[in-house]
């Protein structure tokens, strides 16, 4: 173990799911509004899109490095800090200045998050399987779609929380995957297995766009950061066997974490106006929220 390396891997991986967000959200945000297969084939046609995705598996591999290199408990909530790298490095892409707010609501998400990370360690090895996994996996398929289209149902009338609904879709195909191949690596694999991850990937990718094309960068990339290592953690101890070191203590921390965090959301996705170019369009949300015509 090298902690110090790896709180410097960890800090890389960050970054780079930094990068990656504000480059998916810039040419997301630069897309008209269109149907999925027109914003996927839109999106693949650029190269700042297959940046993004090129830094996300660097992400990928430098968080598992990091893994190797020191405990759970101490990589796991350094990656809440690409939202506050984020910011600034998607507000100077986008020319829009971070707010006050925008920046109060990433401190509340960068404070409650790893109260929840730390809420719910577990200790490795095959427990009690509660809900088999195929069962589980249809489970979440069944809310990915719900949520996907109560975000469609209410797009035109508030598109900060469809973006928040679709974010929160992705993160949960996102920990899915994680799940999938943390099932593969347990040896627990099988055909079902394999199609959940193959599936939930894409599926993810796809649902991300739209929310930064809908909500700004801010929001849905705190919602996916909260809900990615919640789900896959949920899974883990549901369908994989893992043990929960749950305590009273632990639950009301991680209580705590999670309004914390629901109230960075909250204060992320809060109209603001629209400055600079992108003030002559609208319907397009800047780098942090959705614009208006002015903030309350």
């Amino acid at each position: 173990m090298n902690p110090a390396l790896a709180v410097a891997l960890a800090l890389t991986s960050a970054a780079c799911y930094a990068l990656s967000a504000v480059l998916q959200h810039h040419e997301a945000s630069r897309q008209p509004e269109s149907g999925v297969a027109t914003l996927m084939i839109a999106l693949m046609r650029r190269k700042g899109w297959w940046a993004a995705q090129t830094a996300t598996i660097l992400g990928a591999l430098l968080h598992l490095a990091a893994l190797g290199a020191g405990p759970l408990v101490l990589v796991q909530p350094i990656g809440v800090t690409a939202l506050a790298l984020a910011l600034p490095v998607g507000a100077r892409v986008g020319r829009t200045p971070v707010t006050r707010r925008a920046w109060i609501g990433a401190l509340c998400v960068v404070v409650g998050l790893p109260a929840v990370l730390t809420a719910l360690p577990h200790r490795p090895g095959v427990g009690h399987i509660a809900i088999p996994f195929a069962s589980l996996a249809c489970a979440i398929a069944v809310l990915v779609a719900a949520a996907t289209l109560l975000a469609l149902r209410v797009r035109r009338t508030n598109q900060h929380w469809s973006a928040i609904l679709l974010a929160g879709a992705a993160a949960v195909c996102f920990g899915t995957t994680s799940a999938s191949v943390k099932a593969l690596w347990l040896g627990m694999g099988s055909v079902t297995v394999v199609l959940v991850a193959v599936i939930a990937a894409p599926l993810g990718v796809v649902l991300a766009q739209h929310a930064y094309q809908d909500g700004g960068l801010g929001a849905p990339l705190a919602v996916q950061t909260l809900a990615d290592p919640v789900t896959a953690v949920a899974i883990g101890a549901l369908a994989l066997g893992e043990q929960l070191a749950a305590s009273p203590l632990r639950i009301a921390l991680g209580a705590v974490g999670i309004a914390v965090t629901v109230a960075g959301v909250i204060l992320l996705s809060t109209r603001v106006p629209a400055v600079g170019p992108e003030a002559e369009a609208p319907r397009r949300p800047g780098p942090l929220a959705t614009p208006a015509h002015a903030e309350g």
